[in-house]
């Protein structure tokens, strides 16, 4: 039990009021006497009406509450989160509802106030974000109970502990789920380069459609059913994709309310969905993390990405140097089978050395695409105008250190290396756009 704000401000004119009487002995000193003993008789019934509130109200009876949690929470997505209060107790209650929230989750609209008469339900609603990915852990539901008279608050705890999982934002494939490989592309804002039917697998004998090229037109086929008929082809399917997380402390970089750990993942996941939709299988090599597993072997089918998401929700960046050669080695030693490496990381002009001598290991088995996140701060930093002589030296800098950077990828390009390097919030689609462009161009 703890005194309520009425109890506080109660007590608050009554000790005022002895401001009074004392002034009441000097100025009035013939009323000072009848002042006085209605402040002690204030101050009885004062001290009177709160212990017999307090022995009423400790004790609260019949109070229940329930938490409702989506399955999952999205990274950086807000959620609703549903506190359901019922009170069989014998008399109505006045209630400051809280909520024990895990760490990593923030909500600006509890406390919330709640009157539940005898026999009666409430929900209460409030939004919740997600700040950071992986286990998340609610206590119980935490109310504070006034007393009848409202001059003590009981605090109460409610409903049980519960947990949920913060997954990467996994919105966008949500949203792609219910298309076609089409549908998608051109969600996504992609165009395919090649028509439909001229992928590089035989798929089915259809009739011609207008549109359809000479070379495709079966002409023995066309003879017997005596019309034209075309052959249908499809992509390549079960090719392995492996993706080469970078998780050192250089992907700890914040772009916008993200890190560039958070971004890349949210940009593998939606790829990857993409890649498993044709048919591919997709697994993962992380390297130098701080936390969680970062080795799932190439899974495919409808399930692989919820195997993939849940494989990812908890893995984090971590403090550690990036060795590429070193994660090179193990990703040879682990996939045998010729496969499409996406190296996912954030690079500098000092990785040079160390990454061009990983990605030629690589090379000699391995289709290797190296998918770079630019930082947007320096971008912004290179267009800004130069105001006074710091700005002039940042400026520099900047362009010093983005000119280096250009020179390093120039290098991989000259070494049959696929470059993207993209802002953050845009990987996703340089992604699928350049998978989507090896598939079409049959090299996957």
């Amino acid at each position: 039990m703890r005194p309520s704000r009425r109890l506080v401000i109660l007590l608050g004119y009554w000790c005022l009021a002895a401001l009074a009487v004392s002034a009441a002995r000097i100025w009035l000193p013939r009323a000072a006497d009848g002042l006085a003993a209605a402040w002690w008789c204030a101050g009885a019934l004062l001290l009177g009406a709160a212990l017999l509130d307090w022995l009423v109200g400790r004790k609260v009876w019949g109070a229940e509450g329930e938490r409702r949690l989506p399955g999952n929470l999205a990274l950086g997505v807000e959620n609703r989160v549903r506190l359901t209060l019922r009170n069989f107790g014998p008399r109505p209650l006045a209630l400051l509802v809280s909520d024990q929230l895990p760490d990593q989750l923030h909500s600006r609209a509890l406390p919330r106030r709640a009157q539940l008469d005898c026999n009666q339900e409430v929900e209460i609603d409030y939004p919740l974000v997600p700040h950071h990915r992986g286990r998340a852990d609610f206590g119980r539901i935490e109310v504070l109970a006034d007393a009848p008279w409202g001059l003590w608050q009981k605090k109460v705890l409610l409903g049980e502990p519960q947990m949920v999982k913060v997954y990467p934002n996994f919105l966008g494939i949500s949203s792609l789920q219910a298309l076609s490989t089409e549908q998608s592309l051109r969600y996504l804002g992609l165009h395919q380069q090649q028509r439909r039917g001229e992928g590089m697998d035989f798929r089915q004998l259809r009739e011609y459609r207008r549109g359809d090229s000479q070379r495709q037109v079966d002409w023995r086929a066309s003879a017997r059913m005596r019309k034209l008929i075309s052959r249908e082809y499809q992509d390549e399917r079960d090719q392995e994709i492996v993706y080469m997380l970078d998780c050192g402390r250089r992907m700890r970089t914040k772009d916008g309310e993200l890190s560039h750990f958070d971004h890349a993942l949210n940009a593998l996941l939606l790829s990857a969905y993409v890649a498993i939709k044709q048919g591919d299988a997709v697994g993962l090599h992380a390297f130098a993390t701080g936390g969680g597993d970062g080795e799932l072997p190439p899974v495919k089918g409808e399930g692989g990405i919820n195997l993939l998401l849940n494989h990812v929700y908890d893995l984090h960046s971590g403090t550690a140097h990036s060795d590429f050669s070193g994660a090179a080695q193990q990703l040879l030693a682990r996939h045998q089978r010729r496969a499409l490496v996406i190296l996912v990381t954030n690079l500098r002009d000092e990785d040079s050395d160390e990454l061009l001598a990983a990605v030629q290991l690589l090379s000699r088995r391995h289709l290797v695409m190296v998918a770079s996140l630019r930082e947007t701060a320096l971008d912004n930093l290179v267009r800004e105008p130069v105001r006074d002589f710091d700005s002039a030296i940042d400026r520099t800098a900047a362009r010093d250190f983005l000119h280096r950077r250009a020179r390093l990828l120039q290098q991989l390009r000259a070494r049959n290396v696929l470059v993207v390097d993209s802002e953050p919030a845009q990987l996703h689609m340089a992604l699928v756009e350049s998978y989507w462009r090896l598939k079409r161009s049959g090299r996957i």
